[in-house]
C-alpha cells in the first residue's frame, strides 16, 4: 500500500481573519489516481452536476455558486471519513481539535454556533459522502486523516513577532500540520515503506531542508531537487522513508493536496462570515469583506467610527504583516 498526503493553505495574504493550514492523508494501492477511482462521484476540472470537485479550491469556490461548491467537496469528504456532517462551526472547530476558548476571546467569535451546512442540502451531502465512502472503499483507498488548523490573528501576529519573519511565521504553522501527516505514516501499519507528501509552496521559499530536519530531527533527509518551481527531499527514520514535494500549483498535481486546498478555504470562509456577521449586526449597512488587503483596509475604514466609540483588540483582528 501506498501512502499519499498533501498539505495546503488558504489566507495567507489577507490582513483580516485566520490562515488555515489543512493536510489530508490517504493510503491505496500502488499507482491508484484518487481522481480516476472516484470519477463517478468526484469532478476534477470542471463542476459536473451530481458530483463534488477536488482541485484548487480557488477554482471550486469561482462564480456565483462557489461557496456551495467549496461547502459541498469539504463537508462530503468530511462525513465520508468520519460518517456525520458536523451541526455548527463551533462543533466543528472542536472536532478538528482548535482551542475554540482561545478563538472566543475575540468578541466576533463570541458566537461560532454557525449553523451547517450553511447553505448545501444536508441529505444531499449524506448520500454523497456514503456514495464516496463505498467507492473509496471499493478502490481499496483509505482515507486516514483530515487535519485542518486555523491559525487566527493573534496566534499570527505573535509568530511574526517571534520570527519577525513572514515566511518563518508560515512555515511554522505548516510544519504542525505537516508533522503529523508524517507520524501518520508510521501510524498505518500496512502501508508499507513508501510515502509521498506533496505541499503547496509556502510563498517563494526554495530551500526546505533545515525546516525539515528541525521537523524529523530523527530522520536521515536528502535533498533530491530544489528549482524554483519544485523542491522535493527524501525523509528516511527506520524502515519508513517519504518523499516531501514543496511545488508550485501543488494542489494540481496531487488529490490530497487538492482536498487540502478545499478544506482550508472552508473553514476561512465559514470563519470570515461569523467575523462579517458580527460586525454587520452593530454597523448599519456595512459591506462585507474577504479581508484581502484594498477590501480589509475599506472594511476597517468603514468601521473607524464604530471602533472609536467601541474599542476593540486590533492585535486580534487586524495583522501586522
Amino acid at each position: 500500500m501506498k501512502f499519499l498526503a498533501g498539505v495546503d493553505e488558504a489566507g495567507l495574504g489577507p490582513i483580516l481573519g485566520p490562515l488555515v493550514v489543512a493536510g489530508i492523508a490517504m493510503t491505496g494501492p500502488e499507482g491508484t489516481d484518487p481522481w480516476r477511482a472516484l470519477s463517478r462521484h468526484v469532478a476534477r476540472k470542471s463542476h459536473q452536476k451530481g458530483k463534488v470537485r477536488v482541485a484548487d479550491s480557488k477554482l471550486v469556490h469561482a462564480g456565483p455558486h462557489g461557496r456551495l461548491r467549496l461547502e459541498e467537496t469539504a463537508l462530503v469528504f468530511w462525513a465520508a471519513r468520519h460518517g456525520d456532517l458536523p451541526p455548527t462551526l463551533d462543533a466543528w472547530l472542536a472536532a478538528i481539535g482548535a482551542d475554540v476558548e482561545r478563538l472566543r476571546r475575540c468578541p466576533w467569535y463570541e458566537h461560532l454556533d454557525l449553523p451547517l451546512p450553511l447553505c448545501a442540502d444536508a441529505g444531499w451531502l449524506q448520500l454523497q459522502a456514503e456514495l464516496v465512502a463505498r467507492a473509496l472503499r471499493k478502490a481499496e483507498v483509505t482515507l486516514v486523516d483530515i487535519a485542518v488548523r486555523p491559525v487566527d490573528v493573534e496566534e499570527w501576529n505573535d509568530l511574526i513577532a517571534d520570527t519577525d519573519n513572514k515566511s518563518r511565521a508560515h512555515f511554522r504553522a505548516y510544519a504542525e500540520v505537516l508533522g503529523r501527516l508524517l507520524d501518520g505514516i508510521g501510524a498505518v501499519a500496512d502501508t508499507g515503506p513508501i510515502g509521498h507528501l506533496v505541499a503547496d509552496r509556502c510563498g517563494g521559499r526554495m530551500h526546505y531542508a533545515e525546516d525539515l530536519r528541525r521537523l524529523r530531527p530523527g530522520a536521515a533527509v536528502e535533498m533530491l531537487v530544489e528549482t524554483p518551481q519544485e523542491s522535493a527531499y527524501r525523509l528516511a527514520d527506520g524502515d519508513r522513508e517519504v518523499t516531501v514535494t514543496f511545488a508550485e500549483r501543488g494542489e494540481s498535481r496531487a488529490f490530497p493536496t487538492a482536498l487540502a486546498s478545499c478544506f482550508a478555504k472552508y473553514l476561512r470562509e465559514l470563519m470570515v462570515e461569523v467575523l462579517n456577521r458580527w460586525f454587520q449586526a452593530r454597523v448599519p449597512g456595512l459591506l462585507p469583506t474577504a479581508g484581502y488587503y484594498t477590501d480589509g483596509h475599506r472594511f476597517l475604514g468603514d468601521l473607524e467610527p464604530y471602533l472609536r466609540e467601541h474599542p476593540l483588540p486590533r492585535g486580534r483582528l487586524v495583522r501586522v504583516r
